[in-house]
């Protein structure tokens, strides 16, 4: 029987979902940095509602203050859904991602299948052991971590990556990916593939627990790719982490470009991770 998650469940929620990190990162990461969401309170956007099931735990559906639907369902039992449905009706949601199967099932189990999506993808879903990374030639590259002087070029960088990969409206494009960079150079997360003193890559971490992080908004510009530059500024990332204890990455693959520079380096298909994005946001049916 699914309930909802009290602090007393946070041990035990977190050692579920590092047991599951390759599907349950976003979820994970929230909890760590945010924790638990309380009604009635200004919660942090990234902060979860979860619910919970088993003892030990066995299946998580969470939502964040904000409205994103993490499921974490190894088993992906519909009856996770139906039983979580009334107590997530009437909340707003700009979105669902998550392992594919379990994400298709809620969508359909939540009423959002009718909804309008400014976003719905499944992308391949890959993981990579580092001490089975393949690093690549590096000779003439530099990984460096941002300054204040390439602020400008990352903001412009996002907002090409939100128009082109997530779809994001253009009237607001500019001042989300204003706040992304800026949380950027908050939590240290992102590293700059640079050749001649020219930067020609990005690549970040979009969540991290423990010795596992996730990769995403690798960006290389129109004009230069085809030309390894993405492979290398993750996999020169990656060695930065791997030096600093980390021992796992997860990513999805927005292109079968992407895909094949991430398999180049050593990472392996393990399945399918959806990501869809209500614009404007939706209430949760009823």
């Amino acid at each position: 029987m699914m309930r909802r998650a009290e602090p007393e469940d946070v041990p035990a929620l977190r050692a579920f979902l590092m047991d599951h990190a390759d599907i349950a990162m976003f979820a994970l990461s929230n909890l760590d940095t945010e924790g638990l969401a309380r009604d009635g309170a200004e919660n942090p956007a990234r902060s979860i509602y979860a619910w919970i099931d088993g003892e030990p735990v066995t299946a998580c559906i969470a939502i964040t203050a904000e409205g994103m639907i993490l499921p974490v369902l190894p088993d992906n039992d519909p009856r996770h859904w139906a039983a979580v449905a009334p107590h997530m009706a009437g909340r707003r949601a700009f979105g669902v991602t998550g392992e594919a199967g379990a994400a298709r099932a809620g969508f359909d189990m939540l009423g959002l299948a009718r909804q309008g999506c400014a976003l719905d993808r499944d992308e391949p879903h890959f993981v990579l052991p580092l001490e089975d990374m393949v690093l690549p030639d590096m000779a003439g590259f530099e990984v460096l971590r941002p300054e204040e002087s390439h602020r400008a070029l990352m903001i412009r960088w996002r907002m090409a990556y939100h128009l082109e990969i997530l779809g994001t409206n253009p009237m607001s494009v500019e001042r989300i990916a204003t706040a992304d960079i800026d949380r950027v150079f908050r939590t240290d997360s992102y590293r700059l593939l640079v050749r001649d003193g020219e930067v020609v890559s990005m690549a970040g971490i979009n969540a991290a627990a423990g010795d596992v992080v996730q990769i995403g908004g690798v960006f290389t510009p129109p004009e230069l790719r085809g030309r390894g530059l993405a492979r290398r500024a993750v996999a020169g990332m990656l060695d930065e982490k791997r030096r600093n204890g980390i021992r796992r990455a997860v990513l999805f693959a927005a292109s079968d470009m992407a895909a094949k520079a991430y398999v180049a380096i050593g990472f392996r298909r393990i399945g399918s991770y959806t990501l869809t994005l209500f614009d404007p946001p939706v209430r949760i049916p009823a």
